[in-house]
C-alpha cells in the first residue's frame, strides 16, 4: 500500500481535483484566448493540459483569466478587437469562421425574405396596385427571388458579388460581438450554426422546388 502512493504522487494525481473540473479550466483558458492564432492557441492549450495532468492543484492557485494573460503574454499575443475575425489565423478556428459566415448568410437571407415580402404587400402602404397580393403569394414570390442567388438590381451576378461578402461581414462581426462580450457562449454559437444551416437550406431548398415545378 506505502509504494502505491509515491506511484499516484509522482503522477501527479490528486484526488481533490475532478477531471470535470480540469477540462472546465482549460476550456476557460481557451475562450479567454481568442486574439490568440488558433494554431498558436492549440499549441499552448495542449501544453496547459499536460501541464494540469502533472499538476492538477494548479486550478485552485491561479484563477482562468489569470492563467490566461499569462499564456497570451508568452506568445507576444495582441488583442484584436472588434475586427479580429478578418485574421485568417484566428476567430476561433477555420471551422468556426466558416460557421459565422454561414449565420450572416442566414441572416441576410431572412432580412431579404422579410424586405421581398414588405415589397410584394406595398400596396397597402404606398397604393402601389402591382405589388398587391395574398400572403401566400407574397411568401412564395419572395422565396422564388432568393434562389439560386439573391438578384441586386436585377442580377444573380452582381447579388453574388454584393451579398457573398456581405455574408462575410455580418457574420463575423456578430460573432465578434458576442465572442468579446460572452466568450464562453462558443457552444451556443454552434447550435446556432446548425439553425443558420437549416434556413439556409429551407428557404433555397424552397425555391430549387418551385423552379423545378
Amino acid at each position: 500500500m506505502s509504494s502505491a502512493e509515491p506511484s499516484a504522487a509522482s503522477a501527479g494525481e490528486d484526488p481533490s481535483v475532478s477531471s470535470e473540473a480540469i477540462r472546465n479550466y482549460v476550456i476557460a483558458v481557451d475562450d479567454l484566448l481568442l486574439d490568440v492564432p488558433w494554431r498558436r492557441r492549440r499549441e499552448l492549450i495542449a501544453d496547459l493540459q499536460e501541464h494540469l495532468r502533472e499538476h492538477p492543484d494548479q486550478i485552485t492557485v491561479e484563477q482562468p483569466q489569470d492563467y490566461a494573460a499569462e499564456l497570451r503574454a508568452a506568445a507576444g499575443a495582441v488583442p484584436g478587437g472588434f475586427l479580429s475575425g478578418f485574421r485568417s489565423a484566428s476567430w476561433p478556428t477555420p471551422l468556426e469562421w466558416w460557421e459565422s459566415v454561414l449565420r450572416g448568410a442566414a441572416l441576410i437571407l431572412l432580412a431579404l425574405l422579410g424586405y421581398k415580402i414588405l415589397d410584394y404587400l406595398s400596396y397597402f402602404v404606398v397604393g402601389d396596385a402591382s405589388s398587391q397580393g395574398p400572403w401566400p403569394g407574397a411568401i412564395d414570390s419572395a422565396l422564388q427571388t432568393l434562389y439560386p442567388v439573391p438578384a441586386f438590381r436585377g442580377s444573380t451576378g452582381t447579388g453574388l458579388l454584393i451579398y457573398a461578402p456581405l455574408a462575410v461581414l455580418v457574420g463575423q462581426l456578430t460573432t465578434a460581438a458576442v465572442l468579446l462580450r460572452a466568450p464562453q457562449r462558443r457552444p451556443m454559437l454552434r447550435i446556432l450554426s446548425y439553425i443558420s444551416l437549416g434556413v439556409v437550406l429551407v428557404l433555397l431548398g424552397y425555391g430549387a422546388i418551385r423552379s423545378i415545378g
